[in-house]
């Protein structure tokens, strides 16, 4: 008895994130499987399962919207890339329901669109999203941008009305504070939290690798990337 309550007492103490911690779930598990076993070009098919690394763009979306149709899940690793581009494969991905796999990261235009619009989705372990780049109101249309620019606005703000996503996750930055100096300042690119990405009406996630806000910001600066924490 004595032994039980001291092993109780010891559960009580570990962090709530290792309390909290949840199997990854069979498909995203498959996912990750079938685009590291068949390794081949930057977008293919692995069995259903379509692998996209690289930069999004014209010819990569077209690339991915055609292979989408034969697949149940979509594993990507991109640094994001043109906003058109990732918009019609974000609306590609949310009409077709399949699972979006981020492995090692999704930044800026992944993050801001792809993940954002994905019906079902999941971050594998050590992966992170990444947002930043967003189109502000006050950006353009406001104070300064052409005709073209204003259109590119209308264009984001729609797509998050149709999605019911919080757009501003995508370019109001949280704060950061620098590790060595204690600075304070507004970050350049950021992740969120489970309830900041709640908050902002991105749902869907199936499987958050989500330890502590510390562990994702250590991951991050191996990445090269000094992240904030949205909550």
């Amino acid at each position: 008895m004595i032994r039980r309550l001291a092993l109780l007492a010891l559960l009580a103490l570990l962090p709530s994130a290792v309390a909290r911690a949840e199997p990854v779930p069979a498909d995203v598990t498959a996912a990750l499987a079938a685009c590291r076993q068949m390794p081949g070009a930057p977008i293919r098919s692995a069995g259903v399962t379509l692998c996209f690394s690289g930069e999004i763009d014209a010819a990569s979306t077209a690339r991915a919207i055609t292979l989408l149709p034969a697949v149940t899940a979509m594993v990507i690793t991109s640094d994001g890339g043109e906003v058109r581009a990732a918009l019609a494969l974000a609306r590609a991905l949310r009409a077709g329901g399949q699972l979006l796999v981020v492995e090692r990261a999704c930044v800026s235009s992944c993050a801001n669109f792809l993940f954002t619009a994905a019906r079902r989705k999941a971050v594998a372990p050590e992966a992170l999203v990444v947002f930043h780049g967003g189109i502000a109101p006050q950006a353009f249309g406001g104070l300064f941008g052409g005709g073209d620019e204003r259109q590119l606005l209308g264009e984001t703000q729609g797509f998050f009305r149709d999605i019911g996503v919080d757009g501003s996750i995508t370019y109001d930055p949280p704060y950061r504070r620098d590790p060595r100096s204690g600075v304070r300042s507004l970050a350049d690119e950021w992740t969120a939290s489970p309830a900041g990405l709640r908050r902002r009406g991105v749902g869907g996630i199936v499987s958050l690798w989500w330890p502590s806000p510390e562990a994702v910001i250590r991951q991050g600066a191996r990445q090269g990337l000094q992240l904030g924490i949205l909550d």
